[in-house]
């Protein structure tokens, strides 16, 4: 089954690219013409991705998403051997546990939007030195 789901995103990615140009032959609006008329002939992805980890905002958002992704699949992969091993014969309660991050970690998401576009105390919660610009 692993073979056909490779073989057919194989060809998927194959036809991808012969198939689809970077851009179309004629821009769809006009504000895109425009764009295309102001792009420098330099840009590049390499140099989009130079100047990106250049921005000091986006390396520590990149740092702090990391950790917190990395503690969460850290935490979630192991927690059944965490709750196994002091509690044998509890699975379906470290299901549970699993469960109960997963729906706190949505919620605390939805409450922190809701949150942030009531009060637009977006800068307030960074660094007064790293200001999102």
């Amino acid at each position: 089954m692993f073979y056909i789901i490779g073989g057919v995103a194989t060809l998927l990615l194959i036809l991808v690219i012969i198939v689809f140009k970077e851009k179309p032959k004629y821009p769809p609006s006009r504000a895109q013409s425009l764009s295309y008329a102001l792009t420098s002939p330099d840009a590049s992805y390499l140099g989009s991705i130079v100047r990106l980890f250049k921005n000091l905002n986006f390396v520590l958002l990149v740092i702090t998403y990391g950790l917190n992704a990395g503690a969460f699949y850290a935490l979630s992969t192991l927690l059944n051997r965490m709750v196994i091993w002091h509690y044998p014969g509890e699975e379906v309660n470290a299901g549970r546990i699993g469960l109960t991050i997963v729906i706190a970690g949505m919620l605390g998401a939805v409450i922190s939007g809701i949150w942030l576009d009531r009060s637009k105390t977006y800068k307030n919660l960074c660094h007064p030195n790293c200001l999102i610009q």
